[in-house]
């Protein structure tokens, strides 16, 4: 009998425990939890200087945190100052440096890669293009300005940096080896109905061919496609506390900006050189099914 007195006070104890699990799984259709492991590289990028477009908030600014921590100077990207004022303080680095810059204006690209030229005290090593935009407005209602919105930033800013870049490392030739990492998505590997999902899939062309045409001139291109991220760009996903359940992949579960940072500085790295013109699918296995 006092066993059971026992058992019944410990589950009244637990009650509100139980309730608020159960409200988390009714919102969210599941419940979900993990951590996430980083690798110590030991400065592995020493003195790769590091340009990363949309570099103040979620996996730009992941991707830098994590390259200033092994070791680069960065320098991000972004049209909100007062966003890349947040994100210099947070980092707390003399090697990080930021300036605003709208991935989607051609016109300025030599004036501010002059400028990241100043910052950094040399040319960059390491293009992360990043810099996106998301629209989910679905055909057949996709407007003409809303098609030229996302691409003139999602496809056509990264193009044209990357030309610039690259017509930069071309002239100047260095023996040590030069990266371009694009940042697609999951959606690139899926079909498509919608401008955000179809410049995905130009990024992950461009990768192929870019990475094809560069390689003799030691650029390598690779490219990352991450899925569900629990980023700005994902708001559900940031309205979930700790529950990082999501019933739209096989895992059953987002990820976090951090878990692409540690894919992106291994690529950035002289560890995966022989590793030319891919996307790494990193989305659960959402493009699997």
């Amino acid at each position: 009998m006092k066993k059971m007195i026992r058992v019944a006070l410990d589950l009244l104890r637990k009650t509100p425990l139980i309730l608020r699990s159960l409200r988390k799984v009714y919102r969210t259709g599941g419940y979900s939890v993990f951590d996430v492991a980083t690798i110590n590289y030991g400065r592995i990028l020493h003195g790769k200087n590091v340009l990363v477009t949309g570099g103040s908030t979620g996996i730009g600014f992941a991707i830098a945190k994590k390259f200033i921590a092994e070791g680069a100077s960065v320098v991000i990207t972004g049209r909100d100052k007062n966003k890349l004022d947040v994100a210099l303080n947070e980092i707390g680095s003399k090697n990080l440096k930021a300036t605003v810059w709208d991935a989607g204006d051609i016109s300025i690209i030599e004036k501010k890669l002059d400028e990241c030229r100043l910052l950094l005290g040399k040319d960059i090593d390491i293009l992360i293009n990043n810099a996106g935009i998301v629209n989910g407005v679905q055909f057949p209602n996709v407007l003409e300005e809303t098609w030229d919105n996302i691409y003139k930033i999602n496809h056509k800013g990264l193009f044209f940096l990357s030309q610039a870049v690259c017509k930069r490392w071309l002239y100047r030739s260095s023996k040590r080896i030069k990266k371009i990492i694009n940042i697609s998505s999951q959606g690139g590997f899926v079909g498509a109905a919608y401008p955000y999902r179809m410049t995905k899939w130009d990024v992950a062309g461009l990768t192929q061919g870019l990475g094809l045409k560069l390689a003799p001139h030691g650029i390598i291109v690779n490219g990352i496609a991450p899925g569900i991220i629990a980023t700005a760009m994902q708001p559900g996903t940031l309205n979930q506390g700790e529950n990082n359940f999501s019933g739209l992949n096989p895992l059953g579960r987002f990820a976090l900006p951090e878990e692409i940072a540690e894919l992106a500085v291994f690529i950035a790295s002289d560890a995966s050189n022989f590793i030319v013109g891919q996307t790494i699918v990193c989305d659960g296995g959402f493009s699997l099914k």
